[in-house]
């Protein structure tokens, strides 16, 4: 369980995240994305196409399977909407994961 001051650096550095212009492009992007049925399709397929690229086995990452996945993964990304969502979101997590590996160094386990 937390401690009030711990609580309370918590709440500091959620309002700082969610001040941050990445939450904020990120969640822009997030609605635009929710008020567009085709984009949000399109983003589920670009979503499994990578699930679907990250599990080929080393040995078959050349293969005309991987190569047609990537093609198609390239063709959806040309989407305007789909390309800055995605983009918005990897800034987002990036910026997330220094947050926490910041954290995570700087306490002696």
């Amino acid at each position: 369980m937390l401690n009030d001051k711990a609580i309370k650096a918590v709440n500091s550095v959620i309002e700082a995240i969610k001040e941050s212009p990445e939450y904020m492009d990120f969640e822009k992007q997030k609605k635009i994305v929710k008020d567009n049925p085709k984009t949000r399709d399109l983003l589920e397929r670009v979503k499994s196409i990578q699930l679907r690229l990250m599990n080929i086995p080393e040995e078959e990452r050349n293969s005309d399977y991987a190569e047609s996945l990537q093609d198609e993964y390239e063709e959806i990304t040309e989407n305007t909407a789909v390309y800055d969502y995605s983009r918005a979101e990897s800034i987002y997590v990036t910026m997330l994961q220094e947050v926490l590996g910041s954290i995570v160094e700087s306490v002696d386990l």
